[in-house]
């Protein structure tokens, strides 16, 4: 009797068991159900905004402007310039009268030569003049301290040494090094041929001439035997290089040579030095007409034709070079091209192998990083733009006017009949990748 209540004991604990489970089982599945439900509503919810985020978050835009784009092609050259190497006549020492860069008449005592004798008589000449302007400085502050057109074309010659660095053209320091002297020499010939009011400044001028006279007396005088430029320096440019020869020059001439700075002696009149006899000296270049003959990529020849009037853009100097192209001559791979020009001709003569850019044209239009096009067609130079009308994206077919590097000039379809096409101070979206029109752009 004990044992059967044991086990109608055991099943109705069992049986209350399998009912809590029972129960315990779609509350379970309930709670999974919301879950789910809950996970999905998240994701209908939140995840557009996170694609938009993700890829369209932060994007960037500009204002079209207005701006020049030169269209021009790389080159690696030569300047070739109608010279002629002045040699001296005997040992002895240069005296310059001109400074370098300068431009001299036709039969123009531009230096004497000295003998070696007379470096004595030159240094007197150097102490006593320096005698002078110390003393005339020491009694005279007030004339010194007041010439401001001295001391402002000083400062501007000193503020080009910023340009300089910012533009690493350091090979132009010795142009400023040149105009600093030559100033500095004005203003010395003007405190020597300044009427003193004390005797003793005007024996010291006195003992001055007459040094200058002994000089005289074994001097070779150095004429011009045309109107150029003087460029002061032993370097003279391979036989080659004559302006005779530039249509025998062949595309390996034309490549830059390394390591090959001429050799200035000289960077100013009265700056003395020593010559052997036959060493050249100094070169008198034409200043009437000079070439550059430089080599280019075959395929940027179809911008350039004979008569074409283009700009030379040489690195250190800021002025763009006038030139008309004489010819064009296919090598291969590469075109020999030889433009001439009769500006500017002074900035260059200090030049031989350089690196310069033929600037063929320069477009005025709506300028924009050429990155900002898409679906561009090459055959019709047609391209899309995103413009921001409303805080929304608006796609706009446009014609490509000119292109250089990364950049380019757009403007509306020629044939086109919008009442609204794109238009200087647009807002565009710099980087169109994943932009859809009539996406919202704040």
């Amino acid at each position: 009797m004990g044992a059967t209540k044991d086990k109608n004991k055991r099943r109705v604990r069992t049986a209350s068991k399998t009912k809590l489970t029972n129960k315990r089982v779609p509350r379970r599945r309930n709670k999974s159900k919301s879950i789910r439900f809950l996970l999905i509503l998240f994701v209908l919810i939140y995840l557009p905004a996170l694609w938009k985020w993700i890829f369209h978050g932060n994007i960037e835009t500009d204002i079209i402007h207005t701006d020049i784009l030169e269209i021009k092609i790389k080159s690696e050259g030569v300047f070739i310039r109608e010279e002629t190497a002045v040699q001296s006549p005997q040992d002895g020492i240069v005296i310059p009268k001109v400074d370098q860069g300068e431009r001299i008449p036709n039969k123009f005592d531009f230096a004497v030569v000295v003998d070696k004798d007379s470096k004595r008589i030159l240094n007197e000449i150097e102490n006593l003049e320096k005698n002078i302007i110390r003393q005339f400085a020491e009694n005279n502050p007030e004339i010194l301290s007041g010439n401001s057109d001295f001391r402002n074309k000083v400062q501007n010659e000193v503020n080009k040494l910023t340009d300089i660095a910012v533009n690493k053209s350091f090979s132009a320091i010795a142009d400023v090094k040149s105009s600093l002297e030559r100033l500095l020499y004005q203003r010395n010939r003007e405190i020597f041929e300044s009427e003193g009011n004390r005797l003793y400044l005007e024996n010291k001028k006195k003992e001055l001439e007459l040094l200058r006279e002994k000089i005289n007396e074994t001097a070779t005088t150095i004429e011009s035997t045309f109107s150029g430029i003087v460029v002061w320096g032993e370097d003279f440019a391979d036989e080659k290089y004559n302006h005779t020869n530039i249509d025998k020059l062949t595309i390996d001439d034309l490549q830059a040579v390394e390591n090959t700075k001429p050799k200035k002696v000289a960077a100013g009149s009265e700056q003395s030095f020593e010559i052997a006899k036959d060493q050249v000296f100094a070169r008198l270049i034409n200043n009437e007409i000079s070439w550059y003959v430089c080599a280019i990529n075959r395929k940027d020849s179809d911008k350039l034709k004979t008569g074409d009037n283009i700009s030379l853009k040489v690195d250190g100097i800021k002025e763009l070079i006038p030139c008309t192209v004489e010819s064009i001559e296919t090598f291969e791979d590469k075109c020999k091209v030889i433009v001439s020009f009769n500006r500017f001709v002074e900035k260059t003569v200090h030049l031989r192998h350089v690196k310069a850019d033929l600037i063929v044209e320069s477009i005025e239009g709506l300028k924009i990083p050429q990155r900002s096009l898409t679906n561009i067609n090459i055959y019709d130079n047609t391209a899309d733009i995103y413009l921001v009308r409303f805080n929304r994206a608006v796609k706009k077919r446009v014609q490509i006017i000119a292109e250089q590097d990364t950049f380019v000039i757009i403007d509306k379809l020629p044939d086109s009949k919008e009442t609204d096409p794109v238009r200087v101070f647009d807002i565009y979206v710099v980087n169109p990748l994943n932009i859809e029109e009539g996406q919202v752009i704040d």
